[in-house]
């Protein structure tokens, strides 16, 4: 450090550095009064301001420059030396301690939800801290769209100044990808638009927005924590989704010239509701929704913005893990394997990730708690419910299966167990990713053409829907919705 400044002082760069030879040691403070030191400031980071600039750890000295920043254009023009140690000299004033996106664990409406990693692994709250938060994967937040819609969503931030002189500061999140900032030009360019039918590019917004301008007072310690409203909220245009999303953080202290000072980075899960049965939001639960089955079902339901869309996605992603991942258990006599008497959901998201989990086989209700508890990790409202007893089958598609037959060749099912929606009576319908049934005008003959039950009303006998559908006319009479066994299995 001492070389560098050493340097700096042998050399000067008209133009680029301005009072620079007032600071030439770490921790020095400009001459005069206070009022022309906090003139000095403003000019300084008035003159910065017009610089795009990131993050880096890239000064050597945490303690003079721990939020150090790259001004690209500076180091461009001179020595990248001389920019390290412009940055430790001058350090920053405002450091952002941390980020709780869950702040009250009792609300949906105006913060995140509560979540989780997995069955043993708990998320921490704030989920962005300084030091320790270096990736987007770091820091899970998941949002519900309904509790949220028309309300102010807020983060709790935590923030610490290094210059005893500040009282307060006003700090925002900056989106530069937001054309609807970029001032007089835009402004202009627009104008000329509706007379040269030129049309400006649509602005990027963050899924959870930015943070709008708020004040921020220190305490004595010279910290400060602080609810942060959002704006420009986006998670009802986006639907179910994984979105990673970069707040850059900017203060000033005359609320006219902003300086960056930080970004953070954020995994974003974007629900319909908050997550139904399995799931809860008790605190401390093992099943609070988790992050890695939520991997799956916002990317089995993205784009989703009603519940019985993001069923169907889930529905057809289930049916299609055969035959690489699952197949009918025909074996084992069609035996369940992985949602008896609990479901082992650790194993099948091991089973997804290319784990052997508990083996290759499913029938369906392996199938009918996989569909609804990961329909209902995204806001749906599923269930696990049969129908039966001992009736014929028509010739189905089975999980895995390319071969029109009943089940592995048997006449028929004791019993069928689908996820299903509200009563789980006949007037409701069902979303069966374990089998296909014919969806042509004759489901009895062939040819046959295949069709995904996916919120199929269960229907009456000859009413052509899917008890139709799977069952013989001669069996129909006894395929019938049993709402006594309408369950959501635990997850373990």
């Amino acid at each position: 450090m001492r070389r560098v400044l050493g340097k700096v002082r042998r050399q000067r760069v008209r133009g680029v550095l301005p009072r620079f030879r007032r600071l030439e040691r770490p921790g020095a403070t400009p001459a005069g009064t206070r009022q022309r030191e906090r003139r000095d400031q403003a000019r300084h980071f008035s003159w910065i301001g017009r610089i795009r600039h990131r993050p880096e750890p890239a000064c050597k000295s945490r303690a003079l420059c721990p939020l150090a920043l790259t001004h690209n254009s500076l180091t461009e023009v001179i020595d990248p030396s001389w920019a390290m140690a412009y940055r430790c000299v001058w350090g920053f004033m405002i450091t952002l301690e941390s980020i709780s996106f869950n702040h009250d664990t009792g609300s949906a409406s105006q913060d995140a939800l509560s979540i989780r990693r997995n069955a043993t692994t708990a998320l921490v709250v704030p989920e962005w801290r300084r030091g320790l938060t270096v990736a987007a994967e770091d820091c899970p937040v998941a949002y519900a769209i309904a509790p949220t819609t028309g309300q102010v969503i807020r983060v709790r931030a935590r923030f610490r100044r290094t210059d005893p002189s500040l009282t307060s500061i006003w700090v925002r999140t900056f989106n530069p990808k937001d054309t609807r900032a970029q001032g007089c030009l835009y402004a202009l360019l627009t104008l000329l638009g509706a007379v040269f039918v030129w049309k400006p590019p649509l602005p990027v917004l963050n899924t959870i927005g930015e943070v709008i301008e708020t004040e921020v007072v220190f305490d004595a310690s010279g910290e400060a924590t602080v609810d942060l409203p959002l704006r420009d909220v986006q998670l009802a245009a986006k639907g179910v989704s994984i979105q990673y999303e970069t707040w850059h953080w900017q203060y000033s202290v005359d609320r006219s010239s902003w300086t960056d000072f930080q970004d953070s980075q954020h995994k974003v899960y974007v629900l319909l509701d908050v997550p139904t049965l399995p799931w809860n939001q008790t605190a401390g639960s093992s099943s609070l929704p988790w992050t890695e089955v939520l991997d799956f079902a916002c990317t089995w339901a993205t784009g989703a913005t009603t519940a019985d869309k993001a069923a169907e996605g889930v529905t057809q992603s289930v049916n299609a893990l055969g035959p690489g991942t699952f197949v009918y258990d025909c074996p084992g006599g069609g035996a369940t394997h992985y949602a008896w008497p609990e479901f082992d959901c650790t194993s099948f998201l091991d089973r997804l990730r290319g784990g052997p989990g508990l083996g290759l086989y499913v029938n369906c209700s392996d199938c009918a708690t996989f569909v609804s508890t990961f329909a209902n990790a995204v806001g749906c409202d599923l269930w696990q419910s049969r129908m039966g007893y001992s009736f014929n089958l028509q010739e189905i598609l089975a999980i895995g299966s390319t071969v029109w037959q009943t089940a592995c060749g048997w006449g028929g099912f004791s019993y069928h167990e689908v996820a299903w929606k509200g009563a789980c009576t006949a007037n409701d319908a069902v979303f069966d990713a374990c089998l296909h049934v014919d969806g042509d005008a004759n489901p009895s003959a062939a040819p046959h053409t295949p069709l995904l039950p996916v919120n199929m009303p269960f229907g009456n006998v000859g009413a052509g829907q899917y008890r139709s559908r799977l069952a013989t006319p001669s069996g129909e009479a006894s395929c019938n919705p049993d709402p006594t066994t309408r369950r959501r299995r635990a997850i373990i």
